[in-house]
Parts: structure tokens; sequence; C-alpha cells
């Protein structure tokens, strides 16, 4: 008998549910014991709606049909802090700004809208894995790997195999 591995499921991100309520205006159902802090990974009310508010109002005319999308995003992938945040923020809108043009160039007959239409795609997509590498970089707080591909070890000498860490130097004299 096989035995499977186990994955332990983290309950989900609440988010709020995003409504229109009017021409530009929309209102987010949010539960009384919920913060939005706790969402968008903030220290205080004022920057985490700010950035939150942002987010969607960074949709422009498509807000009506990704509001949710946003909201989603952030639960999904739990930024930490305001950095974070406010990448995801500018993902979700480029992303959606790229499906979108995706959208229009899909029924234009016209060639030359339709190049421009992939040179401004073309654009986005670079920008949202540069978006991505930036989210990335920041998670990964620095953390350095060095990879030695080939050693040579001369007659008489020594070499390890296997992770080296280096703690530092102790002697401000170099030694």
């Amino acid at each position: 008998m096989s035995k499977e591995p186990t994955t332990i499921q983290k309950p989900p991100r609440r988010h709020p549910k995003i409504n229109k309520s009017g021409e530009r205006d929309f209102t987010a159902d949010v539960p009384t014991d919920w913060q939005i802090q706790d969402l968008m990974g903030m220290r205080t009310h004022d920057a985490a709606s700010g950035v939150y508010n942002t987010a969607i109002m960074a949709l422009g005319e498509q807000a009506e049909r990704h509001a949710n999308l946003a909201s989603a995003m952030f639960a999904e992938t739990e930024p930490q802090d305001a950095i974070e945040a406010m990448l995801v923020a500018q993902m979700t809108a480029t992303h959606v700004a790229m499906t979108t043009l995706c959208e229009r160039m899909t029924y234009q007959t016209n060639y030359q809208v339709r190049e421009a239409c992939e040179r401004s795609m073309t654009r986005l997509s670079r920008t949202y894995l540069a978006q991505m590498n930036a989210l990335k970089k920041y998670r990964s707080k620095a953390q350095q790997t060095v990879r030695v591909e080939r050693v040579n070890v001369e007659s008489g000498g020594q070499a390890i195999v296997g992770d080296v860490s280096h703690g530092g130097r102790v002697g401000g004299d170099g030694s």
C-alpha cells in the first residue's frame, strides 16, 4: 500500500466582495469583525484602505468586471507589508490591462490597430514579469546563493564538498 503525501491546506484569506453602487462607485461587503489590514498585510487602516481603493480604481472602466479579481488577488498572494500590497495592486492592474488589450485585438480587422495592440501587450507583459521579479526579490530579502560548477584540487590539497556557511568576519583587522 503506497502512502500519498499529505498537504496541509491553509484556510483561505477572507476578502471583501465588491458591488457597483453607482456610475463609478463601488461598495465592499465587509464583515464587522474583519480588518482590511489583515488582507493587505499592513499595519494601518488608512494605508490599507488607500492601497485597496487605488487597486480597484486603477482598473478604470474595467473595474466593474474585475473588481472582485483585484480583491481576491490580495487574498491569494497574501502580502506581508505595504510594499508587497502595492506590488500586488500594480500586478493586478497590469494583468487586467494586458488581457483587455488581447480581447480588443481579437476583434480588430485593421492591421495597424492589431499591431498597436500587440506592441502594447508586449510592453505590459514585460512590465508584469518585472513586477513579478521585484516581488520575488523583495520576498527573498536579498538571499544569495553561490554555485560552484568546477573545482580543481591539486596533489596534497583539500576540498570541502557540501554546504558551507560563513558567519561573517569576527575581527576588524581582516584576520
